[in-house]
């Protein structure tokens, strides 16, 4: 290795770098830094393999972008000197090597990139304990990393446009790509968003291997392994075949037992331990074989059946067998299913019938709605919100004194049944009423510990859409002054034009302070023809009430630090 000076376009970017995307506005927040202070740290590159070659990024790439841009800016050209180490005598899988622990090292890898890059590593004959040993990273991480190349399309590109999150995508890459577009969907639609829910929809009712009793050889379908798992547990995928060769073992041992004990039966469902008396030696007495819901096989010795009265007992035909087993039952639902949904379709009236039922049924507690039950502060929007709940009430002839969203909830709570049988009399009008109330009442949630600042969420373009301003729904009461610090009031007072009225705030004990403002700022509404001061009082909202809401400690923040810190915080 050496170190030289090299010119700017006696250098070219490396096919091999396992960081295949570059932020812009980072690159041109180095590049200024570069322009103001000079390249603080040496590129590294590998030497050329021809004299009129050019040498290779191994690390730096982010460095070399930020110089040709100001090459095309026209601020320096392409003599401009650039320090360099050069490495010698590197193979590709060196090259690929250094520069994937260079990123990973320094966290500059998107999470898809670092599984690229292992694979890459892997595939050339790396070994796994160098690769640990090299990128820091466990060998839980790496196996993780790996699943991510086991994301469908829509999945991976999913991840990449921040739709879901790396723990979701660990858990979809445990199904199959079908499987994974399909879960998607529903997670895109809000209905299952962990990576528990993920993973749990995926498995659904698949049974572990590890509950067979069987010769596993004799399974001829595919299995899906919980790689997440501290054990890698694995499941079968054709439950139906499962449940058939469980079966088959389950009365083979009966029949085994049949000769060593006094009696042997198969049960199943769950074991009534009850039924039966113990004997003192499980080698005498009977033996239940017992399946249980989720296909375990438990067995159960030293029974003793209860003696029967048999001068009471009528002589009842033994119980046949079930003539649809269970896989065949849940084959023929799925098509009833698939058939009922198909005319639901074609019936937009009682498809609403369900959607409404199911929502009445299922209402919850939103936070918002519930923060206000205490009474410690007050909101005008719920006082409309409850007079609507009046209006729901009174279609099943409801009529409360006071009515609120909480009689609303409690009308049919949990009962899917009862609900779908109170909306059959309804005109689709009310119908309808009922079904966008509740959607509203269930808007809202994803942000209440946050500050919402994305201009694009959801929440921010209905707000903006409706054009809901806070000054007409809220205004600074005890319960939001009492928060602020004597500090904060003071710039209130400054911004919400009450220097006139407390100076700046400090001749006053804070809770003296918060009561005056909290009086003032409502003060001021009742005023026909208020001041300038006043106007400004009668219209002040924080920054954090506005839509999008701006954070004040996010103003001076610089953007996150990547490959070039130490370069950035010298600029």
């Amino acid at each position: 290795m050496s170190t030289q000076i090299l010119k700017l376009g006696q250098i070219k970017t490396s096919k091999d770098n396992p960081r295949k995307g570059f932020d812009e506005k980072s690159i041109e927040g180095l590049a200024q830094s570069i322009k103001n202070d000079g390249l603080l740290q040496n590129l590294i590159v590998a030497a050329p393999t021809s004299k009129r070659a050019k040498h290779s990024i191994i690390c730096g790439e982010r460095r070399f972008r930020a110089l040709n841009l100001l090459l095309e800016r026209g601020d320096i050209d392409a003599d401009f000197p650039v320090n360099v180490e050069i490495k010698e005598g590197l193979s590709e899988d060196d090259i690929l090597r250094m520069a994937t622990v260079e990123n990973v090292q320094r966290e500059n890898l998107s999470p898809l990139e670092e599984a690229q890059a292992i694979a890459t590593l892997i595939k050339d004959g790396e070994k796994l304990d160098v690769i640990e040993s090299q990128t820091g990273l466990t060998t839980s991480t790496i196996r993780r990393r790996l699943m991510l190349l086991e994301l469908s399309e829509d999945v991976t590109h999913a991840l990449i446009d921040g739709q879901i999150n790396l723990a979701q995508a660990e858990s979809f890459a445990l199904a199959s790509h079908d499987e994974q577009n399909a879960i998607l969907e529903r997670v895109l639609r809000g209905w299952c968003n962990s990576p528990e829910d993920i993973k749990d929809a995926i498995l659904d009712e698949k049974p572990n291997v590890a509950l067979a009793i069987f010769d596993i050889s004799l399974y001829t379908g595919d299995y899906t392994s919980d790689l997440l798992a501290e054990d890698k547990t694995t499941y079968f995928n054709d439950v139906e075949q499962f449940e058939e060769l469980q079966r088959q073992a389950a009365e083979k041992l009966v029949d085994e037992f049949s000769q060593s004990h006094d009696w042997a039966e198969l049960d199943e469902g769950y074991f009534s331990s009850w039924q039966y008396e113990k004997t003192d030696d499980e080698k005498t007495g009977g033996v239940i074989v017992n399946i249980r819901p989720n296909g375990e096989v438990e067995i159960h010795k030293g029974l003793i059946k209860p003696e029967i009265d048999e001068s009471n007992v009528v002589a009842l035909k033994p119980k046949p067998k079930a003539t649809y087993g269970k896989p065949l039952v849940r084959y023929m639902n799925m098509h009833k299913a698939v058939a009922v949904q198909n005319a639901l379709i074609n019936n937009p009236r009682k498809a609403k019938e369900i959607l409404v039922a199911k929502k009445l049924a299922t209402f919850t507690d939103h936070p918002a709605l519930r923060y206000f039950d205490d009474g410690a502060t007050h909101s005008p929007s719920l006082d409309a919100i409850n007079a609507k709940a009046g209006v729901l009430l009174g279609y099943f002839d409801k009529n409360e004194d006071n009515p609120t969203w909480q009689d609303v909830k409690s009308l049919f709570q949990y009962d899917v049944q009862e609900a779908y049988y109170a909306v059959q009399s309804l005109s689709d009008e009310q119908l309808e009423d009922i079904a966008l109330t509740l959607e509203a009442l269930e808007f809202g949630s994803t942000y209440l510990d946050t500050l919402d600042i994305d201009e694009d969420s959801v929440s921010n373009h209905v707000a903006q859409a409706l054009k809901v301003d806070m000054r007409e729904n809220w205004r600074p009461d005890e319960a939001f002054l009492k928060r602020r610090n004597k500090e904060q009031l003071s710039a209130i007072i400054n911004e919400a034009g009450c220097s006139l009225k407390f100076g700046n705030g400090q001749g006053y004990k804070k809770g003296e302070l918060v009561e005056a403002m909290a009086k003032h700022f409502d003060h001021v509404l009742t005023l026909e023809a208020p001041s300038a001061d006043e106007l400004k009082a009668m219209f002040w909202i924080p920054e954090a009430m506005q839509f999008p809401a701006i954070d004040p400690d996010m103003k001076n923040e610089t953007p996150p630090h990547d490959e070039d810190e130490g370069e950035k915080l010298a600029a």
